[in-house]
């Protein structure tokens, strides 16, 4: 894992990464002693410094030599996170009512990149003791979320909620996975598709929800709530499975 990269992520910008973990190596230290590893300059070392102290990554003490620095321990990235967790946590119930209040209305979003894979398929795991369909190449689909999401997660958690998975699929993509063991013990109903019908997308069909995903290739992902159109995508799923045996 790239760690810069997952800093980035987290919300420090290139050079606050920098200067945290040149922090980290230095100890205790001089805020020259710290840029000067970051390879950042002085003045703008200050200015740095101080928008991670807002962010509680780093703090200062006087000693008689002067001002030191020192980075707070890594352990306080996932410590904010359970924070802004929690706090976010607390406050859905509300924002739960004020989505309800407002008026209903047909959405599409677009998103580009892997994380619209994830959204998509973390908001499918909020459907309980229903059916969640899905229809396309199970080989594309896992290129991005990857089959250990699938099997260490995704699944556990929509068994866990007591939804059924009913998936069209391709033979020579899925037949080893989906055997009837699994499909027993993980909730699942599975038809193939012939395979002279092959593509590359994945589309899921859920709630209110139908959720289009591309292959890696675009990594492109459209989400469309609307109640009358994922009804009619599930006629149509529903008229392919009754057509194959």
């Amino acid at each position: 894992m790239n760690i810069q990269q997952t800093l980035n992520n987290y919300g420090l910008t290139a050079e606050e990464a920098n200067l945290y973990l040149a922090g980290l190596k230095t100890g205790e230290a001089p805020l020259a002693r710290i840029a000067k590893m970051a390879g950042i300059k002085r003045p703008t070392a200050y200015l740095i410094a101080k928008s991670l102290e807002g962010k509680g990554l780093l703090g200062s003490f006087k000693m008689r030599s002067g001002l030191r620095f020192v980075v707070s321990p890594p352990s306080t990235f996932e410590q904010n996170l359970k924070r802004k967790l929690k706090e976010v946590s607390e406050i859905l119930p509300e924002l739960a009512a004020i989505e309800k209040g407002s008026q209903i209305k047909p959405k599409i979003t677009l998103y580009e990149g892997e994380e619209g894979y994830y959204t998509a398929l973390e908001d499918s795991l909020g459907t309980t003791n229903g059916v969640i369909r899905a229809i396309g190449s199970l080989k594309k689909i896992y290129e991005v979320i990857t089959p250990e999401y699938d099997v260490n997660h995704y699944i556990p958690t929509r068994v866990k909620n007591r939804t059924v998975y009913r998936g069209l699929h391709f033979k020579d993509e899925a037949e080893n996975i989906f055997t009837p063991e699994r499909n027993s013990k993980e909730m699942r109903e599975v038809k193939f598709l012939p395979e002279k019908y092959h593509h590359s997308d994945f589309i899921l069909i859920y709630r209110n929800a139908v959720t289009i995903c591309t292959s890696k290739k675009e990594l492109i992902t459209l989400k469309i709530e609307s109640e009358e159109i994922a009804e009619a995508e599930k006629r149509k799923f529903d008229l392919i499975w009754d057509l194959i045996k």
